[in-house]
């Protein structure tokens, strides 16, 4: 097949996975991992990537949009959840970046704050916080096992860069504390990660959800429970 004949029909391929939720279908978690190595073969920005990719953007900077003023409304709302619904308690961010979220969080009273990212130079900026209630560390979403229990477990803009974002997002769970909740940020211009959210709310009782516009942008915060 030529090269590009074969790149339109992948990506009819995916837009059929996603729209019509083919991973539900006896042969549907073969599709999706081929569909997911395609994703990751082409680049695309809404896909799971090498530890090495993640690494080589954060040093060129190319997250550093993620602070600026079209992001914030989004910061906002979810740091009014974070705070609302987890008293000042324990924290999980995963795949927190280099830290956009805490710099706005870190004003407000918690008792803990562990923050884990795969890339290590995003990691690297913000170990000068760690102190005996604060944590970053890089190691594996998808396979980082967290220690002890938290009230609020964050996944913003992350979930969807996962391999298996819905048995993850199960096993986190489990790091819960009985009354704690998950909060899931997703871009809703993604098709993966809206597919991603359809999955997780098949899976998990929706607490409460917000839908953000700001420009030409919008995100929907949805809060879980198990």
């Amino acid at each position: 097949m030529l090269p590009a004949l074969k790149y339109h029909v992948w990506r009819r391929v995916r837009a059929a996975y996603y729209a019509f939720s083919l991973a539900r279908l006896p042969l549907g978690t073969a599709l999706g991992r081929s569909v997911s190595a395609w994703e990751t073969a082409q680049g695309f920005g809404d896909s799971p990537k090498a530890k090495s990719s993640w690494d080589a953007e954060y040093s060129e900077g190319r997250w550093a949009y993620m602070g600026q003023q079209d992001e914030l409304a989004r910061y906002w709302v979810l740091i009014g959840y974070m705070h609302t619904l987890g008293r000042g308690g324990e924290y999980l961010d995963i795949g927190c970046g280099d830290g956009v979220l805490f710099e706005r969080f870190k004003f407000l009273d918690y008792q803990r704050f562990v923050g884990v990212d795969i890339s290590d130079v995003a990691i690297e900026k913000l170990c000068r916080h760690n102190d005996h209630r604060t944590n970053f560390l890089s190691a594996d979403g998808d396979v980082y096992e967290p220690a002890g229990h938290f009230d609020i477990i964050i996944f913003n803009e992350s979930l969807y860069y996962l391999r298996e974002p819905v048995p993850s997002l199960e096993r986190y769970a489990r790091s819960l504390k009985s009354d704690g909740c998950i909060i899931v940020s997703t871009y809703t211009s993604s098709r993966r990660s809206l597919s991603v959210l359809r999955e997780v709310k098949r899976e998990f009782k929706v607490f409460d959800e917000a839908k953000i516009t700001q420009g030409q942008n919008s995100w929907l915060c949805t809060v879980l429970k198990r």
